[in-house]
């Protein structure tokens, strides 16, 4: 084998494995054993105009990531400025104890500081709408030892789960099933999954029949209870959208129900509204007995509503970190 087919040989393999520089140099030391080769000249320039096409890929991929990173500092920053105002100066006023690690918009602060003022009773939860595990308003419970119960119907995602939270479910820590949720079934679903009568959370995020499930909860009692609210309809406007099983999620303003219809749903149930978070999508209850005179007031939707600012919860304001692994918990 000449040195020329020698050299190309060694570049054609190299760019096979993605050693694009010593793939280059191998081509010219081809060029110097045969020069004005043509082909060995085409594969040279073909390298070459590969070399800055990666490195003008590089160079935008570093650009958009600082770019992200420089919008979610000021999303981050736009969250923090809401917070300053008056309004929320109260104590007792549930935003400014926000934070998120599991939760999309802090929810999980929320709850946090909820259950540090009502105390924590069987540590228990039932989500369903989970997602992938990693982001719903459950996941940091299930991190700091609660038990509790998920339902979740994207196949994939479900696959994921019974992977990664396997200790979980090993530990009986975790039941998951992908069963899908209506209000004719639910009860149903709550008895074959074992959910107790009295637990301490529940989180319902189905975009569309939240109220109409919740409705047709009547054995499980939570302590507390957060629900999605379209804040589209802002108090004292009452709206809810029309009871359809077979319905899925497509961005349609009328879905859900407005912030004052779950209200005077959670009120006939027995619970007390105790607050929004700043992104305007999720609102906490809190069973009557155990809320009073711990929550802000007057408990109405006109005082605790906040209107929907969406861009804060798609822009990462409360973005997490590097995803979480789930192992079994090892406690002192």
């Amino acid at each position: 084998m000449s040195d020329r087919d020698s050299f190309l040989k060694q570049a054609a393999v190299l760019h096979a494995q993605g050693r694009l520089n010593d793939a280059h140099n191998a081509a010219l030391q081809a060029m110097v054993a045969a020069p004005g080769d043509m082909a060995v000249f085409q594969m040279l320039s073909a390298l070459r105009q590969e070399i800055l096409l990666t490195q003008q890929r590089d160079m935008l991929g570093g650009m958009s990531q600082t770019l992200s990173r420089m919008a979610f500092t000021a999303y981050q920053s736009l969250a923090r400025d809401l917070q300053k105002d008056e309004r929320y100066a109260d104590p007792k006023r549930l935003e400014r104890f926000g934070f998120s690690i599991g939760s999309q918009n802090e929810e999980d602060g929320m709850l946090v500081e909820v259950f540090r003022r009502i105390g924590e009773g069987n540590r228990t939860f039932f989500e369903f709408g989970v997602g992938t595990g990693l982001q719903n308003n459950t996941y940091y419970f299930l991190l700091t030892g609660w038990k509790g119960w998920w339902i979740e119907i994207n196949a994939p995602k479900v696959q994921f789960m019974r992977s990664h939270f396997a200790p979980a479910i090993l530990e009986k820590r975790l039941v998951l099933s992908d069963t899908p949720v209506d209000a004719g079934n639910i009860e149903a679903i709550c008895t074959q999954m074992g959910i107790p009568d009295e637990i301490d959370l529940l989180s319902i995020d189905i975009d569309g029949n939240d109220y109409h499930v919740f409705a047709a909860m009547e054995r499980v009692k939570a302590r507390v209870v957060v629900l999605e609210y379209n804040g589209s309809f802002p108090p004292p406007q009452r709206m809810v959208g029309a009871y359809d099983p077979s319905y899925s999620y497509n961005e349609n303003t009328y879905i859900g129900a407005s912030l004052q219809s779950l209200t005077d749903l959670a009120e006939k149930k027995g619970y007390q509204l105790v607050g929004c978070n700043v992104t305007g999508l999720n609102c906490i209850f809190v069973r009557k007995d155990l809320a009073r005179g711990k929550f802000a007031e007057p408990a109405t939707p006109e005082h605790l509503y906040n209107t929907p600012r969406h861009q804060l919860a798609w822009g990462g304001a409360f973005g997490q970190g590097p995803k979480a692994n789930y192992g079994p918990l090892h406690e002192e």
